[in-house]
């Protein structure tokens, strides 16, 4: 069987080349830290920074979702990407802190002219003559994706051994600019819409409410949320800005962690696979509760990490088990969630787990400042053991409410 449909590389050759190619020069995110820590940054203000990301994100969601469907998907996109290409080559030039927390507000910006903004772009553009690529353009795209940020982790560990840490910010520029040429030569099907900045908000309001009201009284959902909120704190104090300085505690070279990025990507790339055989169908439930457990145990198992080996195994297990429940954890979330609802409800749910990504970096370096890395990670498995417990009492009515 060919890889490719008829018409599908004359349709979307450039979306497939971007996929591979852009993920392969950019490996700055596990590098992040690393470099603000030898700026001589503390972590408190590494996560403010960090935190500067998502915040922004959620303040002009809706204004920078209108230029899209004002403008076009492909005009917000590559406005986007523009975006957040000059904010990586403005942090290779500058380091005052105070200038660093404008440019991390505006990256968050950036990334709302891009977020949606692209999927619906390639969706309208396959809907109207080519139907049956759906799949296959985002099956192939997530694998092509996955590929290239295997291979990125080992070019950036070449790089920044050959060229220092700020080499990071250069690469990532040329990473924009590249989705920003190849995505040139997509097509688009856009019709102009008006649109009313005031009218959306209100219709927003009107709908979340809704959404809030079914939520609050419903057995699953309502719990659900609150289990996923405590977990998603528990993932973003167990991420980069916390397993950074611990590595470094272990006199982990500063270009190696390329080769980290490399194996948590690859760790990504099967864990889909893993949760595919083992969450069956109707036990979803059970293989969540099973999952974070699991999580739980390998994060405790921080106190034991005194070697780069054993770290690197308690660090593949505290990747694997929450990759593992999303699957089953998207497919038991909208087994009860009426159509009507179903996307402001799965906007509160993504919301449920963005504010942690706010408030989370900025905890996590506080934590780190005061008590050490080791002991936030530990401290991160503490606050999941309420998600697991609440997974586990959860009761489930018969049908949808």
């Amino acid at each position: 069987m060919p890889l490719f449909q008829k018409n599908e590389l004359k349709l979307l050759w450039a979306v497939y080349i971007d996929a591979l190619i852009s993920p392969i020069l950019f490996f700055a995110p596990i590098f992040f830290v690393v470099y603000f820590i030898d700026l001589g940054l503390s972590l408190t203000q590494i996560g403010i920074l960090m935190a500067l990301i998502p915040l922004t994100a959620l303040l002009f969601e809706i204004p920078t979702g209108a230029i899209a469907d004002i403008y076009g998907r492909k005009f917000s996109t590559i406005l986007g990407f523009i975006i957040e290409g000059m904010c990586f080559l403005l942090l290779w030039f500058i380091t005052d802190y105070y200038a660093m927390l404008f440019i991390f507000a505006l990256w968050g910006i950036g990334t709302t002219f891009t977020s949606g903004a692209a999927e619906a772009w390639f969706v309208d553009l396959i809907k109207h003559k080519h139907k049956h690529l759906m799949q296959d353009i985002f099956v192939k795209t997530q694998s092509f994706d996955s590929i290239a940020l295997i291979i990125s982790g080992v070019l950036g560990a070449l790089m920044v051994k050959q060229f220092g840490l700020s080499v990071i910010w250069i690469m990532g520029a040329l990473s924009y600019l590249a989705s920003i040429c190849f995505l040139l030569f997509v097509k688009e099907r856009f019709t102009k819409k008006e649109v009313k900045i005031k009218e959306s908000y209100k219709t927003l309001i009107d709908q979340t409410r809704k959404s809030l009201i079914y939520s609050r009284k419903h057995k699953v959902i309502l719990p659900y949320l609150i289990a996923g909120f405590i977990f998603a704190i528990s993932t973003y104090l167990n991420q980069g800005i916390t397993w950074i300085p611990f590595m470094q505690s272990l006199h982990f070279p500063d270009y190696a962690f390329g080769f980290m990025w490399s194996g948590m990507h690859v760790v990504g790339a099967i864990a889909p696979w893993i949760a595919k055989k083992f969450a069956k169908e109707g036990k979803e439930r059970k293989f969540i509760v099973n999952s974070v457990i699991l999580y739980v145990i390998a994060t405790l198992a921080i106190v034991f990490a005194f070697t780069i080996p054993v770290a690197f195994i308690i660090l593949f297990f505290i990747v694997l088990f929450p990759l593992m429940m999303i699957p089953a954890g998207k497919v038991y979330f909208h087994r009860f969630i009426p159509n009507k609802l179903r996307a402001t409800i799965g906007s509160i749910e993504a919301m449920a787990y963005s504010i942690p990504a706010i408030f989370s970096p900025i905890i996590a370096g506080i934590l780190i400042d005061v008590i050490g890395a080791k002991y936030t990670i530990f401290l991160a498995g503490i606050i999941a053991i309420p998600s697991a417990f609440i997974y586990w009492r959860m009761k489930e009515p018969n049908s949808i409410s």
